[in-house]
C-alpha cells in the first residue's frame, strides 16, 4: 500500500491534511496529532520543485480552514475562521520547506531535530509576535494527557509540541525505509515520551500525597447576552441581569465562598452610571464580607460599538483594590486595550492574580501572574459554543506553567476550579441549568515551577538552535559549489 501512495504523492499530502482536522481543536483526537506530520513530511520527501510546495501551502490553508471552522459558531461568521488559517497555514509550513535542505546538508538527525525546533519557532510566534495565542499549538490536543502535560512546568506548552514533532519527524524515517541510523533516533524519542510522562505522574503522584490547606471560592455566572446580540440590552434586562448576579452571589457567600468572581462581560454599565454601580458592589461586597471580582463592560460609544471589558476587584470591607482593563481583545472585539502590569492581590489566605478570559491564550501574561507572586488567579471569561470546554481545559495548561491555581469563571461555557498542577477540582457548564453557581475548593498557595523562573527558555533555545544550523547549513552549501 505504501509504494502505491508513494506512486501519488498528493496522497500523502491529502491524508495528512485530513489527520490534521482529524486531531485539532473540537472533537479532536489527539493520538492523531503525533502522525499528521508524517503524512506531510513524506510528502516534501517524494516532491520538489516550487509548483508542488504552492499546493503543499494551499492544502495546508484549507485543512486550517476546515480546522478553524470546527470551532467558528455564533455569534462568530464564517469567514472568521480564515482570519486564522492563513497566518497557520504560513507559520507552520515554513519548517516543511526547510526541513530537506538541512536534511541533505546535515544528515537526518539534523533535520528532525530542526523540524521540531522549527515548530516551536512558528508556535511561540503566534502568541509572542501576533495576536493570535496558543491557539493551533500542537500542545492543545494532548489535553486530557495530564501527566505528558506536567512538562509545561518545566518548558511550557511549547516541549510537548516539540516532542510531538520529533516523534512524527522519527515516524517518517522509518515510513520511508530508513532503518540502521533511524534506531538510535527512534530509541531516544520513545525513551523522551516516557520519560516525559514517568516525570509528569511522579509529579502528580508526589502532589497528592502532599497536604494542601484551601480556601472555598465561587464562580457565578450572568443571564446577561451583551456583545453576542446586534443591539445593546435595554434597560429592563439590565435590571434582570443585575438582580439575577445579586442573587447567585449572595447564594454563594452563604455557603461560605470567601471569593466571588463573576464571569466576563456578566453585564453592562452605561458610563453615567457606574459611579452608583461600584458603589452597589462595595455594599454588597462589604455585606456579605467577601472578595468580589465583578466583570462588566462599559459602552463609550455605540456608532460603531467600542467598549471597555473590564472587572473590579472589590475587598470584603468594600474598598475597591484595582481595576484591570483586558490586555489582549480577542482579534476584531472592540474593547480598550489594557497595558501595564498583572495585577496581585495579596491575602494571608492565598495571593490573588487575575486576568479576562483571552489574556490566558498568551502565556506571558499568565507568566506575569506567577512571578507576581500570584496563587490563585481570578479569570472572568466568555466562550461560545465552538470552543467550549477546550477554551477552559487549555486554561489548565497556564496553570502548570506557572504553578498557580485558576477560578475560570465563563459564561456560555465550562467554569472551572484547576489546581497548580492542572487538575479540575469542580466545574459547572452554562448548558446545564440555570443555577450558574459554582462552588470549589482551591490551595491557598501555588508551587514553584522552571517555567515561571525562567520563562520561555525552551522556544528562545529552539531559536538559536534553528539558526546556528541554518547558518552551518548555509555555509556547506557555499562551499560545495
Amino acid at each position: 500500500m505504501k509504494d502505491q501512495l508513494d506512486r501519488t504523492p498528493w496522497a500523502w499530502l491529502l491524508l495528512g491534511a485530513l489527520l490534521l482536522v482529524a486531531s485539532q481543536m473540537r472533537v479532536g483526537m489527539g493520538v492523531l496529532a503525533w502522525i499528521a506530520p508524517v503524512s506531510f513530511l513524506h510528502y516534501i520527501r517524494l516532491t520538489s520543485g516550487w509548483r508542488s510546495r504552492v499546493v503543499f501551502w494551499l492544502v495546508n490553508l484549507c485543512a486550517w480552514s476546515a480546522v478553524m471552522l470546527k470551532i467558528t459558531t455564533h455569534p462568530l461568521p464564517a469567514i472568521a475562521a480564515l482570519g486564522w488559517a492563513v497566518p497557520f497555514s504560513v507559520v507552520f509550513v515554513v519548517p516543511y520547506l526547510t526541513w530537506p535542505s538541512v536534511r541533505r546538508q546535515l544528515g537526518e538527525n539534523a533535520g528532525t531535530l530542526t523540524f521540531g525546533t522549527m515548530m516551536v519557532v512558528g508556535e511561540w510566534t503566534l502568541h509572542a509576535a501576533l495576536p493570535l495565542g496558543v491557539w493551533g499549538s500542537a500542545a492543545n490536543t494532548q489535553l486530557d494527557q495530564l501527566a505528558l502535560l506536567q512538562l509545561s512546568s518545566v518548558t511550557g506548552l511549547h516541549g510537548v509540541s516539540f516532542l510531538i514533532y520529533t516523534v512524527a519527524a522519527v515516524l517518517e524515517r522509518l515510513l520511508n525505509g530508513e532503518r540502521s541510523t533511524v534506531r538510535r533516533a527512534a530509541l531516544v524519542a520513545a525513551a523522551a515520551v516516557a520519560g516525559t510522562i514517568a516525570f509528569g505522574q511522579a509529579r502528580l503522584g508526589l502532589a497528592s500525597f502532599e497536604a494542601t490547606p484551601t480556601r472555598l471560592v465561587a464562580a457565578v455566572g450572568t443571564d446577561s447576552v451583551v456583545g453576542t446580540e446586534p443591539d445593546l440590552p435595554t434597560e429592563e434586562r439590565l435590571r434582570q441581569d443585575e438582580q439575577g448576579l445579586m442573587a447567585r452571589t449572595e447564594t454563594a457567600a452563604q455557603a461560605g465562598a470567601e471569593l466571588v468572581v463573576w464571569n466576563e462581560g456578566a453585564t453592562m454599565v452605561w458610563p453615567e452610571q457606574e459611579e452608583a454601580w461600584l458603589d452597589r458592589l462595595s455594599q454588597l461586597a462589604n455585606r456579605l464580607g467577601i472578595d468580589l471580582v465583578a466583570a462588566y463592560v462599559v459602552p463609550l460609544q455605540t456608532e460603531p460599538l467600542f467598549y471597555e471589558n473590564k472587572y473590579v476587584f472589590v475587598r470584603a470591607d468594600g474598598t475597591i483594590d484595582h481595576t484591570y482593563f483586558k490586555h489582549e481583545p480577542v482579534p476584531g472585539e472592540p474593547a480598550v486595550r489594557g497595558d501595564g502590569p498583572m495585577p496581585l492581590v495579596e491575602d494571608a489566605r492565598g495571593n490573588v492574580g487575575g486576568a479576562i478570559c483571552y489574556d490566558y491564550d498568551f502565556p506571558n501574561l499568565a507568566l506575569g501572574n506567577a512571578r507576581n507572586g500570584a496563587d490563585l488567579v481570578a479569570l472572568p471569561s466568555s466562550d461560545w459554543r465552538g470552543i467550549d470546554p477546550i477554551h477552559t481545559q487549555m486554561a489548565a495548561v497556564r496553570a502548570i506553567e506557572g504553578g498557580t491555581s485558576v477560578l475560570r469563571s465563563t459564561r456560555f461555557g465550562l467554569s472551572a476550579g484547576i489546581d497548580s498542577w492542572g487538575r479540575i477540582r469542580g466545574w459547572h457548564s452554562a448548558w446545564d441549568d440555570e443555577q450558574r453557581v459554582l462552588l470549589v475548593h482551591l490551595p491557598r498557595r501555588g508551587v514553584e515551577t522552571v517555567y515561571a523562573a525562567l520563562g520561555d527558555w525552551f522556544p528562545t533555545t529552539c531559536g538559536l538552535f534553528s539558526l546556528f544550523i541554518f547558518g552551518v547549513s548555509l555555509r556547506r552549501r557555499l562551499a560545495g559549489r
